[in-house]
């Protein structure tokens, strides 16, 4: 796994039904070294992504979900907490590449 700093898409999705609860989703299979290869990505394939994210929530929430915003994230990535269950990084910042 990676050690450090790295950037990955990051995705708050709200449940179609109750728009008012959210649910953010983090692309640990999807790394980059910069906000610029993060973002030339997106643009590249963002469609694919966003109704891959839908499809994706849906499967795991069991309900109608929309996206509200996907970023690039810069974010410190541990390791060992990833072994231990916790799958929520510490985000240094972010570029907003879509919005609802």
């Amino acid at each position: 796994m990676i050690n450090g700093i790295t950037y990955i898409l990051l995705a708050t999705l709200f449940y179609t039904a109750t728009p008012d609860i959210k649910e953010n989703l983090y692309s640990w299979q999807l790394n980059f070294s910069s906000y610029e290869k993060c973002t030339t990505f997106f643009d590249q394939f963002g469609d694919k992504l966003l109704n891959g994210v839908m499809d994706h929530g849906k499967k795991k929430y069991g309900k109608d979900v929309g996206v509200e915003y996907m970023s690039c994230a810069m974010v410190r990535v541990d390791p060992q907490a990833l072994i231990n269950g916790f799958t929520e990084p510490e985000i240094l910042g972010q570029k907003v590449v879509y919005q609802q």
